[in-house]
């Protein structure tokens, strides 16, 4: 770069930017107190997409900012680097016009201020200590006056990011969903809608890297994709019904719909749920559907017995002490978006097992969703339970003393166990 006496540079090209990065160096005081050039780099690194830097735009700055000393950033002197084009062209892997274009546009973008010798040589020297006496080269000081504004960028980047990991999440929730909405239709033979077209959709080619506004609107897209698919599945069911059939409130004892065959089931039901009961189970249904309803229909469970083996339903009641019935069906309902349980699925376990039944079903898959057992989808986990109670091989209360031993004390357990002995 040509340079002049007064140690501002090329003032031809680069006067308005260079007396724009001189300006912002004026104002250096050092870092905050705190803050180290590690920090500040990171900041940046993790700004600079949104501040639209390229990639070799931020390796320059990385390779200035790591030949200072830490003490150059304390404000006694300004943070100088002075390597030579041909030192930062081996460090960046690039040719000297490359590298020349770079700190231009670093000048540009007001992260450097060129401090010029009067031969246009970059050089520099420390004292005993370490701190500078006299460089000439890359002045850093715009870099550390603007800290707070790669801090509050970085720190929007990163919610950004977290939001997109969300909306990504999200919709790989809602495409499953679509898929097994639309299998079960198929399987049970509901016509009226373009299945095989949802599952396509669902089934696409999303963009490689969408950005968060292309997000928000697929997620737009297939929520209301899933709604339309869910009203088309409950239609065709309610057309291809004989019978209506009503829903009991009774506390304890709900009768269940007639067990079906085992071949109606899911293409994505959780085997683990499903297998175990479905040999020992399929003979009963066979041989007498009507005994099997009664069994089912005959598991009493007390409300007292729910609340303490699931104490995390305290979280979504008001009143744990005074809860009855429906303020336990009203609490798993709040609870099961959280786990990311759709409607139908809590739809399908209320036409299973009624809606007392189910709401002690979602309660032992909140215990544990809590816990860590169930990690990929609630949802799924709770369908292949309406398919146990179809088989009729579902049976709560069990389930529900083992929940209520394992949140049980230690020493009340240890207390219980030498009784046995």
């Amino acid at each position: 770069m040509q340079t002049v006496s007064n140690g501002v540079g090329d003032v031809r090209r680069l006067a308005d930017a260079q007396w724009a990065a001189a300006r912002l160096a004026e104002t250096y005081q050092g870092l905050p107190e705190g803050i180290s050039k590690a920090m500040l780099l990171d900041r940046f690194e993790r700004a600079a997409p949104r501040l639209g830097y390229g990639d070799g735009l931020v390796r320059l700055i990385r390779a200035l900012v790591r030949v200072t000393a830490e003490q150059d950033w304390t404000g006694r002197t300004h943070p100088l680097a002075w390597p030579s084009n041909d030192a930062l062209c081996e460090e960046l892997q690039r040719s000297r016009s490359c590298v020349q274009g770079l700190v231009r546009l670093a000048v540009r973008a007001g992260l450097v201020h060129m401090k010029d010798s009067g031969n246009g040589k970059r050089w520099g020297y420390r004292d005993e200590r370490g701190f500078i006496v006299e460089a000439f080269g890359f002045d850093l000081a715009p870099m550390a006056v603007r800290w707070d504004e790669f801090a509050d960028h970085a720190a929007a980047r990163g919610l950004e990011q977290a939001q997109r990991r969300h909306l990504k999440r999200k919709l790989g929730e809602i495409r499953r969903e679509i898929r097994t909405v639309c299998a079960d239709a198929v399987h049970r033979g509901f016509t009226g809608y373009d299945w095989a077209g949802a599952v396509d959709l669902a089934l696409g080619r999303l963009p490689r890297t969408p950005s968060l506004a292309e997000l928000e609107a697929l997620h737009d897209t297939f929520q209301a994709l899933l709604a339309a698919v869910d009203a088309a599945w409950v239609k065709a069911r309610k057309s291809n019904e004989s019978e209506p059939r009503g829903v009991v409130d009774e506390a304890q004892k709900e009768p269940t719909t007639q067990p079906r065959s085992a071949g109606a089931t899911y293409s994505s039901l959780r085997k683990e749920v499903v297998e175990p009961s479905a040999r020992t189970t399929r003979r009963g249904v066979e041989a007498d559907p009507v005994a099997v309803e009664a069994a089912i229909s005959e598991e009493v469970i007390p409300l007292s017995l729910v609340l303490e083996a699931v104490p995390e339903l305290a979280d979504f009641l008001e009143d744990s002490a005074a809860a009855q019935w429906e303020d336990l069906v009203d609490a798993v309902g709040r609870a099961a978006p959280l786990m990311g349980v759709n409607l139908s699925a809590v739809r399908e376990a209320r036409d299973a097992m009624g809606r007392n039944r189910a709401a002690i079903a979602l309660a032992t898959v909140l215990a544990r969703w809590k816990d860590g057992e169930i990690r990929s989808s609630a949802g799924g986990y709770l369908r292949a339970m309406c398919e146990r109670e179809r088989f009729g091989g579902l049976k709560l209360l069990p389930s529900l003393y083992g929940l209520k031993e394992r949140s049980a004390p230690p020493r009340s357990r240890a207390r219980r166990a030498d009784e046995t002995r």
